[in-house]
């Protein structure tokens, strides 16, 4: 742990606030995450200035970011006071923050700045630059009417050439047919089928031949423990062959419930993938995904 102490009465000075931005800046530009992080923090803690303490935290986040240390990226630009900042610091850091949490993995918490971005923030290109990030946040929610509607504004503002707009704009009509979207499963009928039609959970998830693996493995357990009893094994019988088969029982229902979520990711994912290839090969975008 690091720790920075304040000396009494000392706060930095314009000059001693250049000279540290500049020596992390030197750091950030050499890869020196870490150490550049330390200095941001160093400038956040020193400053009484509000608006070069954000500016700060904002570098500091970056750090964490480059270091694909995400949530730790979230928590520094919690820290931001937003009273009193101009809209592009304030957007700067909105945006970061989403993306952090996108990054993450929390989509919920990326919508939340987001729209907290969209309410707050009064110069709209500052906003709509937003937009392509808050798409992918949409789809990641499984809220596809309102991101393909999102889309739409975005490619509305920012392409002025009317026949690209209106070619586009029917591209995204296209992506987003009902037909296209994510169609997505339930893991929990999933399990269900498993536990009353062993392998069922396996073949509704799209795996065919594990669940007729999983069939075929309960049936050995069953068959052996048979055996076992007509050979008046009965211990064996009921300790290995019956253990087999609720193995491959339970086993099979938490299998189902796996297969059904890896698919509904693996879908959603190239869905994403081809929302994404599309705001930036045919629009303007130009922010950090």
């Amino acid at each position: 742990m690091i720790c920075i102490f304040r000396l009494g009465g000392f706060s930095a000075t314009d000059n001693n606030t250049i000279l540290l931005f500049q020596k992390a800046d030197s750091l950030f530009a050499h890869n020196k995450f870490q150490e550049a992080g330390i200095v941001y923090d160093y400038i956040a803690y020193l400053s009484g200035d509000n608006v070069i303490r954000s500016k700060a935290l904002i570098k500091k986040a970056d750090c964490y970011l480059e270091r694909k240390e995400f949530s730790q990226s979230s928590n520094v630009l919690s820290r931001i006071f937003y009273s009193g900042l101009n809209d592009s610091i304030s957007s700067e850091a909105r945006y970061k923050s989403a993306l952090a949490s996108y990054l993450n993995g929390d989509f919920s918490e990326a919508e939340s700045h987001l729209l907290q971005a969209k309410t707050f923030i009064r110069d709209s290109s500052l906003t709509y630059a937003m937009y392509p990030l808050y798409i992918m946040v949409l789809n990641e929610l499984h809220q596809y009417k309102e991101a393909a509607l999102a889309c739409k504004n975005y490619i509305t503002y920012s392409i002025h050439d009317s026949l690209q707009k209106e070619s586009l704009l029917k591209q995204i009509e296209i992506m987003y047919q009902a037909s296209k979207v994510p169609q997505l499963k339930s893991p929990e009928k999933a399990k269900n089928l498993s536990m009353f039609l062993p392998g069922m959970g396996q073949l509704y998830a799209g795996y065919f031949w594990e669940g007729a693996l999983n069939v075929g493995l309960q049936l050995v357990g069953l068959g052996f423990t048979g055996v076992c009893i007509w050979q008046q094994y009965y211990f064996t019988g009921g300790l290995i062959g019956f253990s087999i088969f609720q193995k491959f029982y339970t086993g099979g229902m938490t299998r189902a419930v796996f297969l059904v979520e890896k698919k509904n990711y693996l879908i959603t994912q190239k869905f994403n993938r081809t929302v994404k290839d599309f705001l930036l090969t045919k629009s303007n975008f130009t922010q950090k995904m």
